[in-house]
């Protein structure tokens, strides 16, 4: 048997939140009858308070249970409402992983297909020593790749500023 952990990285635009959970999704379809456990790691928190209440973990759950019903295995959900940006969704995996890392036969990282360049940056820096496999979502809206241009500038800063929330560290 396999237990794997999905991690998804949340979005704060519906459609594209939704394009990721489907994605991630057909991962559990593709081991029907070899696996043992299914780890969701959702990550995002709230990212206008004033705004919105739920984070963005707590709306991919909801969709996720709104379409488990077809599915018979073992789920399991881990929560990081904290997390406001993809530095930031790292360094709670991160810190997920080295407590718990071990019990994945394979760890999966799901996002956009635009965002694959920045968040796999992230993903580097934060934790260089774990293998995650990649598993991206085609949508995109039309403005996706002009952002992604522009924040892929910042990661070293975002990593920085990360860094500093979480371990305090000046």
């Amino acid at each position: 048997m396999v237990n794997i952990l999905i991690i998804l990285l949340g979005c704060n635009i519906v459609a594209l939140l939704h394009d990721r959970i489907h994605a991630a999704l057909s991962i559990s379809s593709a081991y029907t009858e070899q696996l043992d456990q299914v780890n969701w790691f959702l990550s995002g928190g709230i990212k206008d308070p004033t705004r919105e209440t739920m984070s963005e973990a707590e709306k991919m759950h909801q969709a996720i249970a709104q379409q488990k019903s077809n599915v018979t295995d073992t789920w399991n959900y881990i929560y990081d409402t904290n997390s406001q940006n993809t530095a930031e969704n790292f360094i709670m995996v991160d810190q997920y992983l080295k407590t718990n890392g071990t019990q994945y036969d394979r760890v999966y990282v799901v996002t956009s297909q635009f965002h694959y360049e920045r968040a796999k940056r992230f993903q580097t820096l934060i934790s260089p020593n774990t293998h995650v496999e990649w598993v991206l979502s085609p949508m995109e809206m039309s403005d996706s790749v002009y952002w992604e241009k522009i924040h892929i500038k910042n990661v070293e800063q975002d990593v920085e500023r990360a860094i500093q929330k979480y371990y305090h560290v000046r």
